[in-house]
C-alpha cells in the first residue's frame, strides 16, 4: 500500500509540476498571453496541490496512528500491548496472593471449646 502510495505521490507531484510550468511559459510569452489558458493551467495547479496535501495528511496520519499504538488496519502492536499490561496485572495479583497465603495463618479453635459452644454464646 505505500508503495503504490508513493509512486501515486510522485505522478501527482510531477503532474503539478507540469501545470505550474504551463503556467509560468504562458505568462512568460512575447506576443499576446492566452488568460484562459493561464487560468485554467493554474486552477489545475492549484487543485494538483490540494490532492497532494490531503494524500500527504493522511499518511501523516496513519503514520501517527502506527507510532503511537492506535489500533490501524493490519497492527497487531496494541492487541500485544495490552497482553503484555493484563499478564503483568496478573502476576501482581497472584504476587498479592501468595503474600497474603503467606501473612495468614489457619485460625484453630481452642482445644477446651467446642463447636456447639461457640455458637450458643
Amino acid at each position: 500500500a505505500v508503495v503504490s502510495t508513493q509512486s501515486t505521490g510522485e505522478s501527482s507531484v510531477i503532474k503539478t509540476v507540469q501545470y505550474a510550468q504551463a503556467t509560468l511559459e504562458e505568462m512568460a510569452r512575447d506576443s499576446e498571453i492566452n488568460t484562459q489558458k493561464v487560468k485554467t493551467d493554474a486552477t489545475l495547479f492549484m487543485q494538483s496541490v490540494k490532492e497532494i496535501n490531503d494524500k500527504l495528511l493522511k499518511t501523516i496520519g496513519y503514520l501517527g496512528d502506527v507510532s503511537t499504538s492506535v489500533p490501524h488496519c493490519g497492527s497487531v502492536y496494541n492487541a500485544e500491548k495490552e497482553f503484555q499490561l493484563a499478564h503483568e496485572q496478573c502476576r501482581l495479583v497472584l504476587n498479592r496472593l501468595d503474600n497474603l497465603k503467606e501473612k495468614s495463618s489457619p485460625r484453630t479453635m481452642p482445644p477446651d471449646f467446642s463447636r456447639d459452644e461457640l455458637m450458643e454464646k
